[in-house]
């Protein structure tokens, strides 16, 4: 089949890179201002000492469940995991199974239809183009939680990956735009990690400093992970006045293309030599031992099924190790320069008022070898001349002249032991490692200094529509509710976790509460243990399945049929959640076709990308793959 230019960039960008309502109640604001504004332009006093917490936000980019030694990972993350230690983790937080959607929830606590982004500009449906909801660029139906924190006195940093102003960077939605006082920002949702190199070939790699466009930074040879944390450390250490901050520091860590520094990439190539399936037990086995599943829980099998390790030739056993190692290595360099900010923090006495919180965007990468891709004759000139600098041999992979991402047993153990990847409504989509650190915490007042000491798990539900309310509850700022600065905007609809945090309560969400979700078609729908989801083809076969997540957190048992009464409960609950915030179901040929090459069956094998999958002769107009 062939695709046109639009969902070429998709599938190139996803592929080759990879990219109810409750209102909280906000009781009790311990602040020492008179009192914070809330969109209305009151005046602060400033005359008296401003207590509140900072709040520090690291968001990875495509993480599994399993990718950090907190969450059972065998990767290097010290600083992550001593976090943990001095805080909680959240087992059982759920998001929006794809970028740009995701992120507009966490920045304003409100569906992702309802923002702006109904769909990625990446993939949207003809049908849904000019729909409320479907601008595919932040809109002004929502205010960030950064403008709401900038009206009540907080310094507001952004740095790193941005994906939420559109296919032309739609003026007005730059994060300036949007209560960022100081950002430096990729608005593409996916970038080489070493320079502007132009991937996909019909997108150019956009940066922007505050309202302006500019070249990238450190062109060539500075590393995403240190091009974002060192200009969050600029922006922190201009912040001299006294003033509480809110600091986003968005990596593009783990999305593809995988591609890293080399220092750690030989240590992991020899780690990963095991082969992907022991990898996968061992992960389990960690997090047995941690506590995350229930005592007699097995590792179970795995949606989609993967082929045996040991049916591998050497040389997919090479380059599947490789592979893996160089995504290994990206997570190392990024928990170092998150110790990096940590430690200006703890330098600076910051760090023990500063609620700090690390999660993903949506799950693991998309299962997207190279083999998959197909292209319209249109397209493959452009195919050519963007291949002829990529050297993806074995020695080479990894470097910034390198593009690839792995294939199906790549997300088996990332997400370890979850079924599933990013785009797909499965648990390997959506439930993500999530960090917490409570202002009032110092690390020496915690177990970080207890080597031997595991991090407290709290095993509620969470969401990531809760990541807003929180942050203005720890802030003492209340949403304005349904107007802002005069306009309307949506009242929040997730749920502060702030009393989750500190103990005083078990769950912020009651056994009835629904929690739903739609991407691509695909949907989701959350009631206590349970959990719907139904994936349209090409995806899945567009039937509903019904699932007890904490009895089966992989998805393998289907209890629709054995409990017909929640099952309806639950799809009833979708279809009144799709109408109120304005679902648009994607129609069209085109549409498909993109989403086939992007995402393919969550049942289907994949065998490893090889030397014969990757190498620029596979793409031409005269051969294509298919």
């Amino acid at each position: 089949m062939n695709i046109n230019k639009q969902h070429f960039v998709f599938s190139l960008m996803l592929l080759l890179t990879s990219s109810l309502t409750v209102i909280p109640s906000f009781n009790t604001f311990g602040t020492s201002f008179a009192q914070a504004i809330t969109g209305d332009g009151q005046d602060i006093d400033t005359d008296t000492e401003d207590t509140r917490p900072n709040i520090m936000l690291f968001l990875g980019d495509d993480f599994g469940y399993s990718d950090i030694g907190s969450f059972g990972g065998e990767i290097s993350t010290p600083n992550l995991d001593n976090l943990a230690k001095d805080g909680k983790i959240l087992s059982n937080y759920h998001t929006v199974p794809v970028c740009s959607p995701a992120r507009v929830e966490v920045l304003t606590g409100v569906d992702h239809h309802i923002g702006g982004i109904g769909s990625m500009y990446e993939l949207i449906a003809p049908n849904q183009v000019g729909k409320p909801g479907y601008e595919t660029y932040i809109n002004d139906r929502v205010v960030t939680v950064a403008e709401l924190l900038k009206d009540a006195g907080y310094h507001t940093y952004l740095s790193g990956k941005w994906h939420l102003s559109g296919n032309n960077f739609t003026k007005g939605t730059f994060p300036y735009d949007k209560g960022f006082e100081q950002s430096f920002t990729l608005l593409n949702g996916g970038a080489n990690h070493f320079n502007d190199f132009p991937e996909p070939p019909l997108e150019k790699i956009t940066f922007a400093e505050n309202d302006q466009i500019i070249p990238r930074p450190g062109n060539k040879n500075l590393y995403s992970n240190e091009l974002y944390a060192d200009k969050m450390l600029e922006f922190l250490k201009d912040s001299t006045d006294g003033k509480p901050f809110f600091g986003y520091l968005s990596f593009q860590v783990a999305h593809s293309p995988f591609q890293s520094p080399q220092e750690s990439v030989a240590k992991y190539t020899e780690m990963n030599s095991i082969g992907w399936d022991k990898i996968r037990e061992q992960r389990f086995e960690k997090q047995q031992d941690l506590g995350f599943w229930n005592a007699d829980m097995k590792l179970p099998d795995r949606i989609p099924p993967n082929q045996p390790w040991e049916e591998l030739t050497q040389e997919q056993k090479d380059y599947a190790s490789r592979i893996l190692a160089v995504r290994a290595a990206m997570i190392e360099n990024m928990d170092d320069n998150i110790g990096k900010v940590i430690q200006y923090l703890k330098d600076s006495g910051k760090y023990d008022n500063t609620l700090i919180v690390f999660v993903s965007d949506n799950g693991t990468s998309e299962p997207g070898p190279f083999l998959s891709l197909q292209f319209s004759s249109s397209s493959a000139s452009a195919m050519q001349n963007f291949t002829i600098n990529v050297n993806n041999t074995l020695s080479n992979l990894g470097n910034g002249t390198s593009e690839f991402n792995y294939a199906a047993w790549g997300t088996a153990t990332s997400d370890s032991p979850l079924s599933g990847f990013k785009t797909s409504e499965y648990e390997g989509g959506t439930r993500v490692p999530f960090i917490f650190k409570d202002p009032g915490i110092s690390s020496d007042s915690s177990s970080s200094s207890d080597g031997e000491s595991n991090p407290e798990i709290i095993k509620a539900f969470a969401y990531v529509s809760d990541l807003t309310p929180t942050f203005l509850e720890y802030a003492g700022v209340q949403h304005p509710g349904s107007t802002y600065n005069g306009m309307p905007v949506h009242p929040i609809m997730g749920k502060s976790l702030k009393p989750l945090f500190n103990g005083t309560t078990d769950s912020i969400y009651g056994p009835e509460d629904i929690v739903a979700d739609e991407m691509f078609n695909n949907t989701a729908v959350y009631m206590g243990d349970w959990k719907a989801i139904k994936h349209e083809p090409p995806v899945g076969d567009g039937k509903w399945e019904l699932h007890n997540i904490v009895d089966d957190p992989t998805e393998l048992v289907n209890l629709a049929d054995t409990n017909p009464e929640i099952m309806q409960k639950l799809i009833s609950a979708y279809n009144e959640y799709a109408k109120d915030v304005g679902v648009v179901i994607p129609r069209g040929q085109a549409f498909y076709q993109g989403l086939a090459s992007a995402s393919p069956p969550v049942n289907q094998s994949q065998v490893t990308i090889t030397s014969a999958d990757i190498i620029p002769e596979k793409f031409s107009n005269e051969s294509p793959i298919s």
